[in-house]
């Protein structure tokens, strides 16, 4: 008996040594840093799924001294850096990209993931490649071919609403499943080249796969790994992300019937033929799978923006004042240029309610980049060893008082002029990795907002209130964003 509690008892000594070592990497390199416990480090709460993983990050950023550049925390034993000022963001980010060109979990041994190896998760130099190839695909003469497909995709979500509300005057509906629907349709119209209808027949096996892409269970435990704790991934080196099996056989078909028809819709499947058929670079060569992962670029783009909608909606439903503003912005672009590019594009304020309903609920709250090589923060004494994870939070740089007036509070007139938006904002990201589909991302949003404001009122009660999913990485209402939906009379 006293052999195995004088065991247990060096076990714990052992483990306590070790662990108290592991967690003074910042104090030893004279880096301010938050206090860890000997476990999880500064991420108990994420790991535990006690807090959704973006906004405990956030939560982390709002820990620090306030006027702290960057902080030092623990995943576990592993030492990151929390950066939170935008001018040492841009040393990290612009000055010395090169450095700092690969996310963290970039390169990760996931099999049959359509959702990583692609401009979200290839490394440098493949990913500066790739982007020189697909940022052709998405320029406003992609986009306005991508419009009517937009619309078409449209017509299930607007049908299925009205026949929601055939006997009732309100309805209560949940605008993240409208917009998860929508999006699965969109994704299989403009990136795959095939059309669905998850409104009228949600069992169909692929509205069944992508709802699972965008709800499943494991999708989320994997995502916690992948954008915090890759190193798991190479150890497990499973189907991480989502099983591509069926997705893959709806790709393979278009391919081959564009192929041998010639058809032309104005979709991604049109742009990769074409690439496809063009010159190739041995450093990354469209053949086979790699063709097929591009359209996981859709995937991830158009569920950020489809998460940006619901929650824009569910902020013009709690504020009717900008609501109406939106409303009227979206009617006079219609009835100046129709159902056309041009009068989305001239949806000034409907874009600034998107910008700030970005600036509160980013749909990828946190950006992550990987250290290549040892780095010295320019005007510090701060070295940064090669390997080490660098953070931003959003949700931290979002409502830190330091970059906005009143930052809680929801109200698009922070963006009437460009010119003067804080540096501190950077959802779409920032420096030559930031986000390549921004334009279409908006356009989406705007699609779907201004048919819905056009047709319906909607508000929010106090006992409909949405939390966030604690376990979902991407943003995500854990219940639901259950709104209050008016036709407004012809």
């Amino acid at each position: 008996m006293l052999t195995s509690l004088t065991l247990i008892a060096i076990i714990i000594v052992l483990f306590w040594t070790y662990a108290s070592y592991k967690v003074s990497y910042w104090k030893r390199r004279g880096v301010e840093s938050l206090t860890p416990s000997l476990i999880f480090g500064n991420f108990k709460d994420a790991v535990l799924f006690r807090s959704a993983p973006g906004w405990h990050i956030g939560d982390l950023h709002k820990m620090a001294r306030p006027d702290a550049p960057f902080v030092g925390f623990y995943i576990f034993h592993k030492p990151c850096l929390l950066l939170r000022d935008p001018d040492v963001i841009k040393y990290f980010m612009i000055s010395d990209f090169e450095n700092f060109s690969d996310r963290h979990f970039a390169g990760s041994n996931q099999k049959d993931s359509i959702g990583m190896k692609n401009l979200f998760g290839l490394k440098n130099p493949a990913w500066k490649y790739l982007r020189t190839k697909i940022t052709p695909t998405l320029t406003r003469g992609k986009l306005k071919q991508m419009l009517p497909l937009m619309m078409e995709a449209a017509d299930p979500m607007m049908k299925y609403i009205e026949d929601q509300m055939r006997n009732d005057n309100v309805k209560v509906l949940d605008a993240q499943d409208l917009n998860y629907k929508y999006t699965t349709d969109l994704i299989a119209s403009v990136a795959l080249g095939t059309k669905i209808d998850s409104f009228y027949y949600p069992n169909e096996k692929f509205s069944a796969a992508v709802q699972e892409f965008f709800y499943g269970f494991k999708r989320m435990v994997a995502l916690v790994t992948v954008f915090f704790m890759p190193e798991l991934v190479e150890v497990i080196g499973t189907r991480m992300l989502f099983n591509s099996a069926f997705v893959r056989k709806v790709f393979w078909d278009a391919m081959e019937n564009r192929e041998k028809t010639g058809e032309k819709r104005g979709d991604f499947i049109d742009s990769l033929l074409q690439i496809k058929n063009g010159e190739q670079n041995p450093i990354y060569k469209f053949e086979g799978d790699n063709l097929l992962y591009q359209s996981g670029t859709f995937f991830s783009g158009f569920e950020s923006s489809s998460t940006c909608t619901s929650f824009t909606l569910m902020e013009l439903a709690k504020h009717p004042e900008y609501q109406e503003l939106a409303r009227k912005d979206i009617n006079r672009a219609i009835e100046k240029h129709g159902w056309t590019y041009e009068a989305f594009k001239d949806m000034k304020y409907l874009e600034q309610a998107i910008l700030e309903g970005l600036r509160l609920h980013p749909p990828v709250s946190t950006i992550d980049r990987y250290t290549r090589q040892d780095y010295k923060i320019p005007n510090t004494d701060v070295i940064i060893e090669k390997g080490t994870p660098i953070y931003i939070s959003l949700y931290g740089l979002g409502v830190d008082p330091r970059f906005w007036d009143e930052p809680e509070v929801y109200n698009p007139d922070r963006f009437v002029d460009s010119k003067h938006v804080s540096d501190a904002y950077m959802t779409f990201g920032i420096g030559p990795r930031m986000c390549v589909g921004m334009k279409v991302g908006q356009l989406h949003a705007k699609v779907v907002l201004a048919l819905l404001l056009k047709h319906y009122e909607v508000w929010q009660t106090e006992e409909n209130t949405s939390y966030l999913d604690p376990r979902s990485t991407f943003t995500a209402a854990g219940n639901g964003i259950n709104l209050h939906f008016k036709k407004i009379p012809d």
